[in-house]
């Protein structure tokens, strides 16, 4: 048996490819040296960089603006909803810039290197379908953001309560909203999730300091007496800057505790001086009451020991005296 004999195939010679191949790497070697070819990679490259320097420039502009609008509003008081606007919208306005800029030099970049976009703009169009459908969570987020700061339910600087944390608004935006709590913890929520919120900057505030006393104590000299602390802190200068009303007012006999009745002390001050207030009021009154002699009760409790078959004869007294 002969063996099969190896042969060339027939219809391509091996000096033939040799010298395809060799053609070829002449060609582009040819390219690659060409003054053209370095002339287009050179405009190319002007291009791309005109595109980058102008949306710096952009950014920059933006920026700018930006600053001296904040500047501007920093004068006004805190919880003034003109300086809240202005900080609420000028950190949504970088933002909004910031991917606006950057997606549209993205695109004519890839335009002056010589991608077709249109194909990549029908494609990214049927992603951002697909992605919407998958990220529903955050497209309610963006939404809710969206609503948020179209009706200016709130802003930076408002003082709100979410749930039982209650903190400082730092940012709003589009999606998130950042809370700074009074220990120091940021908050992170979603837009999306804040769906009830109470806003204590809204308006005026109410400082409301509630006092006990005693049954023994003359309800008369005791009333008399946080009168008397209600005109003394109405008459100093913190008042006069804060306080929205008049005159603080004197509620009594609220309700009838264990161990004693309770009256309160209530004024309506500008947002966010409630705290404050309260602390002078509790400080004042203390003070007085040690004055005047107005006693504040003590909690009190009456045992009562029973023997088995009645009350022990020894218990009767100490039922009457209490303990």
């Amino acid at each position: 048996m002969q063996p099969f004999p190896l042969r060339p195939p027939t219809d391509v010679a091996p000096t033939d490819s040799l010298r395809q191949t060799l053609q070829s790497l002449g060609g582009v070697s040819e390219a690659l040296f060409s003054r053209s070819f370095w002339l287009g990679a050179g405009w190319t490259a002007v291009k791309v960089a005109v595109i980058v320097a102008l949306a710096l420039a952009a950014l920059a502009v933006v920026k700018r603006v930006k600053r001296s609008w904040v500047a501007s509003a920093m004068k006004a008081p805190t919880l003034d909803k003109r300086r809240q606007r202005v900080l609420t919208v000028a950190d949504l306005l970088g933002s909004v810039a910031r991917y606006l800029v950057w997606t549209v030099a993205a695109v004519m970049v890839l335009d002056a290197i010589g991608l077709p976009i249109g194909p990549l703009l029908a494609g990214a169009g049927i992603a951002g379908l697909a992605i919407g459908f998958g990220a529903q969570t955050f497209v309610k987020d963006v939404i809710s953001g969206f609503f948020l700061l179209f009706d200016d339910t709130l802003g930076n600087g408002d003082l709100i309560r979410i749930g039982t944390d209650t903190g400082t608004v730092e940012y709003v935006g589009l999606r998130l909203i950042k809370v700074r709590k009074f220990d120091g913890e940021l908050l992170m929520v979603p837009a999306g999730e804040l769906r009830t919120f109470g806003n204590k900057s809204v308006g005026y505030a109410r400082a409301i300091v509630e006092v006990s006393l005693s049954y023994e104590q003359d309800a008369g000299l005791a009333l008399t007496v946080l009168e008397d602390v209600a005109r003394e802190w109405a008459a100093s200068d913190h008042a006069r800057d804060v306080i929205v009303e008049e005159a603080p007012q004197v509620q009594a006999f609220l309700a009838l505790g264990d161990s004693g009745v309770t009256a309160r002390v209530i004024v309506q001050v500008r947002p966010g001086e409630q705290f404050a207030v309260e602390r002078d009021l509790r400080r004042l009154i203390k003070a007085r009451f040690d004055e005047r002699g107005v006693e504040i009760p003590f909690p009190r409790r009456t045992v009562y020991v029973k023997a088995e078959g009645g009350v022990a004869p020894d218990a009767a007294s100490d039922a009457a005296a209490g303990a």
